[in-house]
């Protein structure tokens, strides 16, 4: 952090506007809250959430301990007819359940409606179960077995299904724009602007951006002695703007000068609201899956996996490529005859258009695709180029005289992309993974852009889903490389998925 702070709400491009200085935040956060203490955040969506989630819990482990006695008895697992120490025994199960949810805090303000809630309900769940399995091993007590049996399968999946529920309930909310949480950003300029625009870019919305706090850029050593603003008069400055934006969350976007000194004072301050602190700077293109967080004698440490590009993962996605290319030439071979014949009829020339790319670690490959243009389309480009609307190395023309009428249905829809599944099948392509390139582009390619061939391209892929060719060429960059880091089997479903929606309801598609 440095020098002359100044707060102020962004405007709808992401660009502070309307910046007044630390002393007039400080006089408004007075007259607003009528102390200079941060005014409460505003986290009652957050709170609904929580109490949900928790009633819901409580609900599924009363009914799934009861069913289980229930079972038990109809199925002979209990010897007797519950009793007393039975009834008993069950009360002390579901407390123990409900209490190692709340425990392993699968249900807080910071984390309400995220995925990460399920894994720590599966945790959670496990660690109760294993422990009344070894129980019942050493200390035999009846009808412990009806809980293992019946109450961990049903218990669990109940659970995550009323989790399921709540999120979907809650991102359908968000997806307005509302029940979000209000972030305030701390940093220099150019760092806010980074942060606001990745949170703009999310899938699903995380934060709304409530206010800002900026620095001129002048080192702390020398903002302290010229502008007299000591660590604690910027602390004061970013809790004052807490409370004039009525913040939930305070990000800090840039790396404080005075480092885990700042952190820490800022973070005391925050006790005395219901914000908390993010850290945002760093590793923006590293998924959290690569990242273990470790403390030696009190040091934070973050250890970051190094991307491997083979291995067992890389068969797993292989097999997958083969048996769902496969599969899906078996079921689409009556579509292909039936485009084959459309483009037959619509124009002259042959059905299907081979061109060379680029794979992986440089290897050239024939990819096929359906014939979207005319025959002469390669030797036409060049009386295009000066009407190139793509950005980079891309040649893109929205309105390009050389697409067929045919062609025209195809691109829009991506049905023309189809025959790359024999590329997959032959193992030259992957169904998901960075888009292939044109032998002119991959010769142009830096350091940084090879790594784009260090994995298979992809019939579909984050640049797909997130735009396709009204993506900017920095940002069609940005989107491999992450996914050539980042990948995994998981994340590759999910863009499997999204691709389903962008092919009915294509965006950026010509």
């Amino acid at each position: 952090m440095s020098g002359t702070i100044r707060v102020g709400l962004p405007s709808p491009s992401g660009r502070a506007i309307d910046m007044f200085s630390a002393s007039a935040a400080h006089a408004t956060a007075r007259t607003e809250s009528g102390a200079r203490t941060p005014k409460p955040a505003s986290a009652s969506w957050a709170h609904r959430q929580v109490h949900a989630c928790q009633l819901t819990d409580l609900v599924v482990i009363l009914v799934v301990v009861a069913a289980s006695v229930v079972i038990g008895v109809w199925t002979g697992l209990y010897s007797v007819v519950p009793g007393h120490t039975e009834v008993v025994t069950a009360g002390v199960f579901s407390l123990v359940w409900f209490g190692a949810l709340h425990v392993r805090r699968t249900s807080e303000l910071r984390t309400a409606g995220r995925s990460s809630e399920s894994g720590r309900v599966v945790a959670a769940t496990s660690v109760v179960f294993g422990l009344l399995a070894v129980v019942n091993g050493f200390v035999h007590i009846d009808g412990l077995r009806a809980y293992l049996l019946g109450g961990l399968p049903v218990g669990l999946l109940l659970l995550i299904v009323g989790r399921t529920f709540w999120q979907r309930r809650l991102d359908s909310v968000r997806a307005f724009g509302l029940s979000l949480p209000r972030a305030l950003i701390v940093g220099a300029g150019p760092d806010i602007d980074f942060v606001v625009e990745q949170l703009g870019r999310a899938t699903a919305p995380r934060y709304v951006v409530a206010g800002a706090v900026l620095s001129d850029g002048v080192p702390v050593s020398d903002a302290v002695s010229s502008t007299g603003m000591s660590q604690c008069d910027r602390i004061t400055a970013i809790t004052d703007a807490i409370a004039v934006a009525n913040a939930d969350v305070v990000i800090l976007a840039s790396h404080p000068g005075d480092g885990g000194e700042f952190v820490r004072a800022l973070s005391w301050r925050l006790e005395s609201s219901q914000a908390h602190l993010v850290l945002a700077w760093c590793l923006d293109s590293v998924v959290r899956s690569r990242m273990r967080f470790d403390t030696a004698d009190g040091l934070p440490l973050m250890h970051v996996t190094t991307p491997t590009f083979s291995g067992g993962k890389h068969r797993v996605k292989r097999a997958m490529d083969v048996v769902l290319s496969g599969c899906a030439l078996l079921f689409l071979a009556p579509l292909f005859g039936v485009i084959a014949l459309l483009i037959r009829r619509d124009s002259t020339g042959p059905v299907f258009f081979r061109q060379e790319r680029v794979g992986v670690d440089g290897t050239r490959f024939s990819m096929v695709k359906f014939r979207s243009m005319t025959t002469t389309a390669e030797a036409d480009l060049a009386a295009l180029l000066e009407q190139n609307e793509g950005s980079g190395l891309l040649f893109k023309l929205r309105a390009d005289p050389r697409v067929t009428r045919m062609g025209s249905v195809l691109r829009r829809y991506s049905l023309d992309e189809l025959p790359q599944l024999w590329n997959i099948f032959m193992g030259q392509m992957s169904i998901v993974g960075p888009r292939p390139p044109l032998m002119c582009e991959a010769e142009q390619y830096d350091d940084r852009l090879q790594r784009r061939l260090y994995i298979k391209p992809g019939l579909t892929g984050a640049w797909q889903v997130g735009g396709r060719s009204d993506l900017s060429w920095e940002e069609s960059i940005r989107l491999d490389l992450h996914y050539v880091e980042n990948w995994s089997i998981l994340g590759d479903i999910r863009i499997m998925w999204r691709t389903v929606g962008v092919v009915i309801g294509p965006v950026g598609a010509y």
